[in-house]
C-alpha cells in the first residue's frame, strides 16, 4: 500500500512538472508576435481623431501608431490596413522593418469630390488585418476610429481637451466661424492641437504647437484685429458679436 502511495505521488509530480514545460512554452513562444495600433502620440492613445477635408491639401495623411508584442524578427515583415467600418477606403499596406518594435506610419486620404461631408460628418474604422506574421493586438489598440469631415466648424478641441492637451479657447476665447476663420487666415494654421510642453516644435506631431506658440498665435490674431477694425470697423461674428480676443 505504501509502494502504491508512492507510485501515485511520483506521477503527479511528473504530471505537474511536464504542465509547467508547456506553460512555460505557451508565455515565452518566441514565434508569437501581435500588432497594437493607435492614433494620437507615440505614448498617448486617443479614442479617435477628426480628420477635416476643408482644411487639408488635396492628397494627404493621417499618422498611426504601431508596437509590436513579441520579438523583432531579423526580417521585414508586412501588415495590411483595411476599412472594416463607416465610410469603406481601400486598404493600405505597410512594412515593419527588422529589428523593429514599433514606427509610425501614414494613412492617405484623398480629398472627396462634392457635397460628401459637408452636410454630415462621416467615419471610418480601420484594424490590421491578420497574417502569417501578426495576430491582432490588445481590444483598446486594435482599430483607428477617424471621423470624417468636409467643412469649416468648431474643432473639437475648442471648449474640451484632455491631458497633454490646452483648449484653443485658452488662447482664442469663444468659438466663432468668423473668429476661427480670421484665426486660419492670420496664422496659416488649422486643425491643430496646443501642447502643454514648450519643447520644441520638432518634437512634436505635425498637427501640434506648444503652449509657447500658441500664446505666439494669440498675439497675431489680436494685432491682425486691430489692424481690420481700424481700417473696416469692427469685425462681427455670424451672431452679430463683436470679435475679440483674451
Amino acid at each position: 500500500m505504501k509502494n502504491s502511495r508512492m507510485i501515485i505521488c511520483a506521477a503527479l509530480l511528473l504530471i505537474n512538472a511536464g504542465g509547467c514545460k508547456e506553460n512555460e512554452k505557451f508565455y515565452y513562444d518566441s514565434d508569437y508576435s501581435a500588432l497594437n495600433i493607435w492614433l494620437g502620440r507615440e505614448n498617448v492613445v486617443s479614442d479617435s481623431i477628426v480628420y477635416n477635408f476643408a482644411y487639408q491639401k488635396d492628397f494627404d495623411s493621417v499618422l498611426f501608431y504601431v508596437r509590436l508584442t513579441g520579438l523583432p524578427a531579423d526580417r521585414d515583415r508586412a501588415f495590411t490596413l483595411e476599412a472594416v467600418e463607416g465610410d469603406i477606403y481601400a486598404e493600405q499596406n505597410y512594412v515593419l522593418k527588422s529589428g523593429t518594435y514599433q514606427a509610425s506610419f501614414p494613412i492617405y486620404f484623398t480629398k472627396p469630390e462634392g457635397s460628401e461631408f459637408r452636410e454630415k460628418s462621416g467615419h471610418v474604422v480601420f484594424k490590421m488585418r491578420e497574417n502569417e506574421y501578426f495576430k491582432e493586438g490588445a481590444s483598446e489598440t486594435s482599430q483607428l476610429y477617424i471621423v470624417l469631415k468636409n467643412y469649416v466648424g468648431k474643432p473639437e478641441n475648442w471648449d474640451v481637451a484632455t491631458y497633454p492637451y490646452r483648449t484653443l479657447a485658452t488662447y482664442f476665447g469663444t468659438y466663432s466661424d468668423v473668429k476661427y476663420s480670421f484665426v486660419i487666415q492670420t496664422t496659416g494654421k488649422s486643425n491643430f492641437k496646443v501642447y502643454y510642453t514648450t519643447l520644441p516644435s520638432t518634437q512634436l506631431a505635425d498637427d501640434e504647437i506648444t503652449s509657447i506658440e500658441a500664446t505666439y498665435l494669440q498675439s497675431m490674431c489680436k494685432i491682425a484685429l486691430l489692424e481690420y477694425n481700424a481700417l473696416h470697423g469692427d469685425l462681427l461674428d455670424e451672431n452679430n458679436e463683436k470679435v475679440v480676443f483674451p
